[in-house]
């Protein structure tokens, strides 16, 4: 842990579809000091999506107007996109004592654990390849060109596992997220 920082910090990575969002939402509601750090996109928001909670929807211009302020701890694009973390929210919820979850693709998270080895790493797995890939289309908010896009990326990402401390297949929400717990409380 760095000196000032009394939180942790957690990079949290896994395929699209593979149910990052819905791990976070229910550690959130065990352990109120669970927050997800609001990353940066220029992608348009999907339905339901709402600025400042579920990211920052931002114009290209913003954005590289704040890679330029130094206002980001990584940044990357992504399936056309631009996506990055705000380095000063993520040192805010630290020094507050809080568990700041970076919910990052494997890009970004390499980038992060070089810069910062004291975060712990967590890959999610899905239970096989036949369920993420029908999770993805199940969502029905890609094209056809974007979902095989998605699978491709999945299948890249999923070859980068091991790079992290640890691994945890998302077959039943409580259980993963009982490791979540566990796996941040033995970090202390």
């Amino acid at each position: 842990m760095r000196v000032g920082d009394k939180g942790r910090l957690v990079i949290l990575s896994g395929p699209s579809g593979v149910g990052k969002d819905t791990l976070i939402d229910a550690w959130k509601a065990l352990d109120p000091r669970v927050v997800r750090v609001i990353a940066y996109t220029t992608r348009d928001p999907r339905p339901g999506e709402r600025n400042g909670i579920d990211y920052h929807f931002v114009s290209e211009e913003d954005f590289l107007r704040r890679i330029e302020a130094d206002e980001f701890l990584e940044h990357k694009q992504v399936h056309g996109k631009r996506y990055a973390t705000p380095l000063r929210d993520m040192e805010e919820l630290l020094a507050a004592d809080k568990i700041a979850v970076l919910k990052i693709d494997v890009q970004g998270a390499l980038s992060v654990m070089a810069l910062r080895p004291d975060a712990i790493t967590v890959f999610i797995e899905p239970p096989s390849v036949e369920e993420l890939e029908r999770r993805i289309r199940g969502r029905a908010a890609d094209s056809a060109e974007g979902i095989e896009t998605r699978l491709a990326n999945a299948r890249a990402e999923l070859a980068l596992a091991g790079r992290y401390q640890h691994r945890i297949v998302n077959h039943d929400v409580g259980r993963a997220v009982d490791e979540l717990v566990r796996i941040t409380e033995e970090a202390k």
